[in-house]
């Protein structure tokens, strides 16, 4: 009857297979066993059908379908009528389903068998229809054996069942560039977790379009270990050592090479892998839209000094002079350049600091000495008298705190200073510790002038905020930070200079004016911002709310863009940024909207160092803010895109699938929906699989026809490649 049906459709009549008779016996069997009607087995050796006929030594069979039902009750029939009247019943009701019509019908199929099995309790009878195409012989092969390669001696899906959605990424972050494969990975340990054994490798399998076109059977390889053409295996160590990527948390490594006979760019690169010298397992590219939540709109808190006014004359410009000493040395290494002004000199300040190695006694001469010798210098220069100058001189501790944090250094920033002191001085080659201390001895003398104020120097803001740093006016200074707030002309520099930042920092009235001026200008200088965040957050107490806020929100603000620009420079950024030094934070106090911005912070750091239990606890806590707030079907699909970005694709398909259910998501989800179900080998068996991409079909043609083309291995599922080349050719 069924090749009855297929011949009417002008097909082939399927042929009969002792192979796929044994598979669907056994099946049929198993239903029996365990009063269910399924496609699937508990044993994971027989879990599919392909594995099933697999097991039954159908290794060459590439192309699986089946079809199950059972029975009404009756009586068991005992003569050709009855057998005939049964078989009528099973047949229509296969036909009447358009799942199983589908495999009936399906022209890729050119072998099937049957096997029935009676339940004695319930008088049904359990019936499997296994479908099969047998692979092909594809040329131009580099090896005669597969590289040695054979099949894992027994199944190891459970084996590397943890590790699916890290295959899954790295079957997506290839590229061939040139004839080598290049695998990109986000996660070093995770690979090392996945490729544990010296015997752990990818082997690249090269598919070519044509093999999977439409008006013949795909021609997949017969091979239980490739499918087109198998480049030489990497294994783990040689994939490591070869490793390209500058930081220590990526894998950037050559996994193929492509012979020069073989055009690479006709090619699409799957990746066998390889567990204990074994092919466990493959996987083929699937692209997959995903996408991290931007930040929340946040406005700083600025606050004004209402009885304050501004001054208009005061401090114009200010010089920086640098010196830099050598270790034990009171004069500078050069004697620097200083400008002509003409303006009067109002006061000159002096910062000079000692390297924080060697003895306390010792070093106070030393950053005290440095200082006369810095005023010494510039009075016989400039000729002023001594009550311009003003000095602050002491071990530059706080710097070796920053460095500390920047390289990563944390356990010796915890030391007590005695401690250190003693570490320094029999100092290891883990940093550059010379080029350390030596900027801990740069000094700085600030030169500011004095005169009337005019446009030409700049804005009023920033004319009062030199006046009253210079001055050590903290009132003024916060009046003139918010003059600037309120203004847009200013020159955001101003911001960035040496005495303005130590002033601030000595006085926690100013860090949330400060801050709020800093959000809309870090990007400027990104290690200067860090710097002085690093400061404060060990001194949060010290803060007001609004300081607090202002702060905690330009730590989201610095934390992306290190993040988003991830270079050696950026990360040891993070590092002294990094989420657990602000958890004595006060989340209760900071606003919903803030705190969600700590956590798209978080998450993106977490990612970044491949923290997963904390990455997971962000990952929670986005979603579920996200979920409770999503109003519209556009929220769906950015919660869909951050579910993909991070890993979590079933989340996508249980969270797309039950609205689509609902008929309730616009084109955008209904895409996202069927790429990752794709991606996804265990929705491809099922019926929502087929009735997803139907519908997407029907909602835009072009679309996913697109999708198609791009992903084109996604046609080695005959029924998907069926709806393609009967509508977009």
């Amino acid at each position: 009857m069924i090749n009855e049906l297929r011949e009417s459709k002008g097909l082939k009549p399927l042929l009969f297979n002792d192979t796929l008779r044994k598979a669907a016996e056994f099946h049929s069997e198993y239903m029996v066993k365990n009063d269910i009607l399924t496609h699937n087995q508990k044993l994971s050796k027989y879990r599919t059908p392909h594995k099933r006929v697999v097991a039954f030594k159908g290794e060459i069979f590439n192309v699986i379908g089946e079809n199950v039902l059972h029975t009404t009750a009756q009586n068991i029939p005992n003569n050709k009528k009855d057998l005939i009247a049964l078989a009528e019943e099973m047949f229509n009701s296969w036909k009447n389903s358009p799942g199983h019509y589908a495999n009936m019908t399906e022209p890729e199929f050119v072998y099937g068998d049957l096997g029935f099995k009676r339940d004695p309790k319930k008088n049904i009878i359990y019936a499997t229809h296994v479908f099969g195409t047998k692979g092909y012989v594809v040329l131009n092969q580099l090896s005669t054996n597969s590289f040695r390669l054979y099949n894992h001696p027994r199944d190891c899906e459970e084996e590397i069942k943890m590790y699916s959605n890290q295959i899954l990424t790295m079957g997506n972050n290839i590229e061939i560039e040139g004839k080598n494969v290049i695998l990109y990975y986000h996660n070093i340990e995770s690979f090392k977790e996945v490729f544990s054994d010296p015997r752990d490798g990818i082997a690249v399998d090269l598919i070519s379009p044509t093999q999977l076109a439409c008006g013949k059977p795909n021609e997949l390889d017969y091979s239980p270990i490739h499918d087109g053409i198998l480049l030489k295996p990497f294994y783990s160590k040689e994939m490591i050592e070869n490793n390209r990527a500058l930081g220590d948390y990526r894998l950037i490594t050559k996994i193929g090479e492509i012979p020069d006979h073989i055009n690479a760019i006709e090619y699409s690169a799957s990746i066998v892998i390889i567990k204990n010298g074994r092919a466990c397992r493959s996987t083929y590219p699937i692209k997959i839209s995903f996408k991290n939540y931007t930040l929340r709109s946040i406005e700083p808190i600025i606050s004004d000094e209402p009885m304050v006014e501004l001054v208009k004359k005061g401090v114009v410009r200010s010089q920086i002079v640098n010196f830099n000493f050598k270790t034990n040395i009171t004069n500078a290494i050069a004697y620097p350049t200083i400008m002509n002004y003409p303006d009067p000199i109002h006061s000159i300040h002096i910062n000079t600091y000692s390297s924080v190695e060697g003895d306390s006694i010792n070093n106070v001469y030393l950053h005290q000495s440095r200082a006369k010798y810095i005023k010494d210098q510039l009075q016989a220069r400039l000729g002023i008298s001594s009550d311009k100058f003003s000095i602050d001189a002491k071990e530059n501790w706080e710097k070796m705190d920053f460095q500390l944090n920047y390289f990563g250094l944390d356990s010796l920033a915890k030391l007590p200073r005695d401690s250190l002191r003693l570490f320094l001085s029999q100092r290891d080659t883990l940093v550059a510790w010379d080029s350390l201390l030596l900027s801990q001895r740069k000094s700085i003398a600030i030169i500011n002038y004095l005169n009337d104020y005019n446009e030409s120097h700049g804005t009023l803001g920033e004319f009062n905020l030199r006046t009253a740093v210079a001055t050590k006016n903290i009132k003024l200074a916060n009046k003139a930070l918010y003059e600037m707030y309120n203004s847009s002309d200013y020159n955001p520099s101003i911001l960035f200079e040496h005495q303005i930042i130590e002033f601030i920092k000595m006085h926690p009235r100013l860090v949330g004016n400060y801050t709020a001026l800093l959000s809309f200008h870090y990007y400027n200088d990104p290690y200067s911002v860090t710097e002085f965040m690093n400061a404060y957050l060990y001194k949060l107490d010290q803060l007001d709310a609004p300081a607090h806020h202002n702060l905690m929100h330009l730590y989201t603000l610095v934390g992306n863009q290190l993040l988003d620009s991830w270079d050696v420079s950026s990360e040891r950024l993070s590092n002294v940024i990094h989420p657990l030094k602000i958890e004595k934070i006060n989340f209760a106090n900071l606003k919903t909207e803030l705190i969600l911005n700590q956590y798209l912070t978080f998450i993106k750091y977490y990612g970044q160092i491949n923290d997963t239990k904390l990455l997971s606890q962000s990952f929670h806590f986005i979603s579920n803010h996200f979920k409770n707030s999503a109003l519209g079907k556009e929220d769906d699909v950015r919660l869909a895109l951050f579910f993909n970005k991070w890993g979590a694709f079933e989340w996508t398909i249980d969270y797309l699938l039950a609205h689509y259910r609902q008929d309730n998501l616009n084109e955008d989800g209904l895409f996202i929906l069927t790429e990752t179900m794709h991606a996804i080998s265990i929705h491809q068996l099922s019926d929502a699989y087929i009735e997803v991409n139907e519908k997407a079909l029907k909602t835009n043609q072009r679309r996913w026809c697109e999708l198609i083309e791009n992903n084109f291995q996604i046609k080695r599922n005959y029924q998907i490649k069926r709806m393609y080349c009967d509508t977009c050719e």
